[in-house]
């Protein structure tokens, strides 16, 4: 082993002879699974970090009964994918192209990357609703909500190309 391939395996440049740890295969895939996984993230970081929220939920039985929770678990997840795929998706791809293009494979891109998405998406939100103030947007809506949702997302979508991508016998 050449003692440069050592070093470049330790930070994690990905080389010619290496297996890539993004393909475009694999991204696609990882894409809806992201999303899914943020928009999953969207109640269970809304009940926990609103009053009112728990009172709604507690009084409709979310938290006693898991069929209903996993139930409005997954209509989030499919509302979310219906809804801000499509918008999201040129932004993942320039993500993801960058991604490849530096050779990082570490989650602390893929977490930020998430965060910087769903950032981009609650700016946007903001800045092209009508100029009407609505608490549901307010700046604690970033912190408590849109953060959370976009760390999950990234990290999501990392662990799923870890998982999924083929090592090398060493």
């Amino acid at each position: 082993m050449h003692p440069l391939d050592h070093f470049e395996r330790r930070i994690g440049i990905a080389m010619t002879k290496h297996r890539q740890f993004i393909t475009l295969g694999r991204s696609v895939i990882a894409y809806p699974i992201a999303m899914a996984a943020g928009a999953m993230t969207f109640l269970p970081v809304l009940i926990a970090g609103s009053r009112q929220a728990s009172g709604v939920v507690a009084k409709h039985g979310f938290v006693l009964s898991i069929p209903r929770f996993v139930g409005a678990e997954l209509g989030v997840a499919l509302l979310g994918l219906a809804i801000f795929a499509l918008p999201v998706f040129p932004f993942y791809i320039a993500g993801m192209t960058v991604a490849k293009k530096v050779g990082t494979r570490h989650w602390l891109y893929f977490a930020t990357m998430g965060v910087v998405l769903s950032l981009g998406l609650w700016a946007g939100m903001i800045f092209l609703s009508p100029r009407v103030y609505n608490e549901h947007f307010a700046f604690g809506v970033l912190i408590r909500l849109v953060v959370p949702v976009g760390v999950v997302s990234g990290l999501a979508c990392w662990l799923f190309l870890y998982l999924t991508w083929p090592r090398e016998a060493t």
